[in-house]
């Protein structure tokens, strides 16, 4: 079955955004606005009277710095879930006699 495309309006730091995105995926792009409003709202009220570009920037890296410790955790996890996999395959094959 094929996502149908749908046209959204995301909203960050009061700029609109229009865009065609999957319908699965609308969410996820109204999560990912959200998440950069708070991060900027967070700076904002940390840094007062820094440009807006810079601020912009922190949150960006901010969020891509988050995003690669999470997928750095998964994929460590992969590896030890096959690792543990294997070694039990190997016991397992080394027990029969």
């Amino acid at each position: 079955m094929e996502d149908r495309i749908v046209a959204i309006n995301l909203v960050i730091d009061g700029v609109s955004y229009p865009m065609n995105v999957p319908q699965s995926q609308e969410n996820l792009y109204r999560q990912a606005a959200r998440l950069i409003n708070e991060k900027l709202i967070k700076y904002k009220q940390h840094f007062e009277g820094e440009e807006e570009t810079r601020l912009i920037t922190m949150a960006a890296i901010n969020i891509a710095y988050n995003l690669m410790t999470k997928a750095e955790s998964i994929s460590s996890s992969n590896v030890m879930n096959k690792v543990t996999e294997l070694t039990r395959i190997v016991d397992d094959a080394l027990s029969i006699e």
